[in-house]
């Protein structure tokens, strides 16, 4: 009878059995006679409260016992629910808030470890992907003679853009994987917004004969980040075009619905294989056709970004080739009142 809730019950218990003396003691007095029968009732009266008070202290000593198993079990990793618990009492309403307080501690722990080995791989990751550059250019600089200063010169340069590029794609990366993405938004037009975005990459259409069958609306306008949205389509263009067979036809297909706009971009190449379709969207992975030098982030980066702008991306094998859709969920300003 050490703990605090066993000494308060004990209390009661005593006041009450005085009080019940004090009760009996008065009877007495105006009743001598009936003294005998006063006692045994006091007695009848002290072990009820005895017996009432020791019910009372054995549950307060399970349910605090359920409790501190309960949180135990969270701190081992468990957060299994007690239905039997589960009563209109003030303990039960305790067990509830902890349970939900461990749920909630569990899928915190739960994200933690999993951001952490996300960033386990990604430091992995980076530092594969930025070891060959690196390498390269020392190379580059072991071999420099005054014969090759200008060929080595230019492949270094090369190099360092090829870096740079590498960099700016890698943090790109790090703020898809921690939400930091800008939300500013403005209205643009989906042509303006295509065209923009493959400027940079017209000698790659040039160099491979690719030719752009054009089917985009004027009127037609987004509410996106067009810096970050820019960054998304350049390296969905820059996939499309990538594997579109030499001399073929890419279509650019754009089309508002009363609650989206559509963007399809879709080129004649080989269809993606199977193994590969489901693992096109995760962070450096390489499928089988992937073009030397990728290191397979652009299409993650891609994700990440018209996500953040309430939009959704996919890839898909369509007959004849593959088609990258691009859909934000919005109503198309085409239709919205001026």
């Amino acid at each position: 009878m050490s703990k605090p809730e066993a000494r308060l019950i004990l209390q009661l218990a005593v006041a009450l059995g005085g009080v019940l003396m004090a009760v009996c003691l008065l009877a007495w007095r105006a009743a001598p006679l009936a003294g005998v029968g006063l006692l045994v009732l006091w007695g009848i009266g002290v072990a009820l409260i005895g017996v009432v008070c020791g019910l009372w202290l054995r549950r307060l000593h399970r349910d605090l016992a359920a409790i501190e198993a309960q949180l135990h079990a969270a701190r081992m990793g468990h957060a299994e629910y007690a239905i039997g618990q589960n009563d209109e009492g003030a303990f039960s309403a305790l067990h509830n808030e902890l349970h939900h307080y461990v749920r909630q501690t569990t899928a915190l722990r739960a994200d933690l470890q999993r951001d952490r080995d996300r960033l386990s791989t990604a430091i992995t990751d980076i530092a594969h992907q930025l070891r060959t550059p690196i390498a390269v250019q020392g190379n580059l600089v072991e071999l420099l003679t005054p014969a090759n200063a200008a060929t080595t010169r230019a492949e270094l340069l090369r190099q360092n853009e090829r870096l740079a590029h590498l960099v700016a794609q890698l943090i790109l990366l790090a703020r898809v994987d921690t939400h930091t993405l800008s939300q500013v938004r403005t209205r643009v037009s989906v042509d303006t917004l295509l065209r923009q975005s493959l400027t940079p990459l017209a000698p790659v259409a040039a160099d491979r004969g690719v030719t752009l069958d054009w089917q985009v609306p004027v009127g037609l306008q987004v509410h996106v980040n067009v810096k970050l949205m820019q960054e998304a389509l350049i390296n969905l263009f820059k996939n499309t075009l990538e594997h579109a067979p030499a001399d073929s036809t890419v279509t650019v297909q754009a089309s508002g619905t009363p609650i989206s706009v559509v963007v399809t971009l879709t080129n004649t190449g080989a269809p993606i294989p199977p193994s590969d379709l489901p693992h096109v969207f995760e962070r450096f992975y390489r499928g089988s056709q992937s073009a030397a030098g990728n290191v397979g982030i652009g299409l993650a980066i891609a994700q990440g970004i018209v996500t953040a702008g309430a939009g959704r991306l996919s890839v898909a094998n369509v007959t004849g080739g593959v088609q990258v859709r691009v859909e934000w969920f919005q109503a198309p300003a085409a239709a919205d009142p001026q």
